[in-house]
C-alpha cells in the first residue's frame, strides 16, 4: 500500500485537501468516461447539420489521445496516432499528401532522441 492510502491526512497534510483531491479525481474519471460519447455526439452534429461526415471522422482519432499521458512534448509529437492525425489533416484539408508522408519519419527520429535522453538521465 502507498503512504497516501495509509495516512488519512494525505501527503498535503490536510484532510480537506485530500477530500478535495478525491472529488477532483472522481470528477475527472467521470469526464474521461464521457469523452467518447461527447466525440460521437459532435461527429453526429457535424455530419447531420453541416454535412461534414467525411472530415469529421478524424475526431475519433482524438479518443485514444485523450487517455494517453505523455511525459513531454517530444513524446506527444512523435506518437504514431498524432503523426497519423497530422498527416491526414495535411492531406485532406491542404492536399499535401506527397510531402506530408515525410512526417512519418518523426516517429523513429523521436524515438531515438527520447531513448538518448532517457539514457542521459540514468
Amino acid at each position: 500500500m502507498s503512504e497516501q492510502n495509509q495516512n488519512p491526512l494525505g501527503p498535503e497534510g490536510s484532510y480537506y485537501e485530500t477530500e478535495k483531491n478525491k472529488k477532483e479525481e472522481t470528477r475527472r474519471q467521470k469526464l474521461d468516461a464521457l469523452f467518447p460519447i461527447l466525440i460521437t455526439g459532435l461527429y453526429l452534429v457535424l455530419g447531420a447539420f453541416f454535412h461534414l461526415w467525411h472530415p469529421a471522422w478524424l475526431l475519433f482519432l482524438t479518443i485514444p489521445l485523450h487517455y494517453i499521458k505523455f511525459d513531454n512534448q517530444l513524446d506527444m509529437l512523435c506518437n504514431p496516432i498524432v503523426v497519423t492525425l497530422i498527416y491526414l489533416v495535411m492531406g485532406l484539408f491542404c492536399g499535401l499528401w506527397h510531402p506530408g508522408w515525410l512526417i512519418f519519419l518523426a516517429i523513429p527520429i523521436g524515438g531515438i532522441i527520447s531513448h538518448e535522453e532517457k539514457k542521459k538521465q540514468e
